[in-house]
């Protein structure tokens, strides 16, 4: 895989000390999750991001909650935020790559927000056979 197609992408934010709806209406974003973890007053948040065009959809997020994800780690609203992007391997592969446009890593990471690259497994035959 030489393209940047991911098949799942999420905004998550952990060490959140601001109610949900607080927190989606500073982001401009609807949270999917929103959970208690284990410190006191501490919760997780997500927030999924499209894929039909991923590289558009990063650039979107920056530009619409970059500014306020950046000021809310900076005062310890959120403790950290993390782009999660998510690839298939399939069980035949022998190799797989992508690439994620430099100009699109420096609109996330310019606000202080982490990349993750998640690749989990998958058969491609049995997806075909479903």
């Amino acid at each position: 895989m030489s393209s940047f197609e991911p098949f799942a992408m999420a905004l998550r934010l952990s060490g959140v000390t601001l109610p949900q709806r607080e927190l989606d209406t500073a982001l401009r974003q609807l949270s999917v999750r929103y959970e208690p973890e284990d410190a006191d007053d501490s919760f997780y948040a997500q927030i999924d991001v499209p894929v039909a065009n991923p590289v558009r959809a990063i650039l979107e997020l920056a530009e619409r909650s970059g500014p306020t994800l950046a000021a809310m780690l900076e005062d310890r609203r959120i403790g950290k935020a993390v782009l999660d992007i998510a690839f298939d391997y399939p069980a035949e592969g022998e190799a797989m790559s992508a690439r994620l446009p430099a100009h699109a890593a420096a609109a996330i990471a310019g606000y202080g927000i982490d990349i993750e690259i998640s690749v989990y497994l998958t058969d491609v035959e049995d997806d075909e056979d479903a």
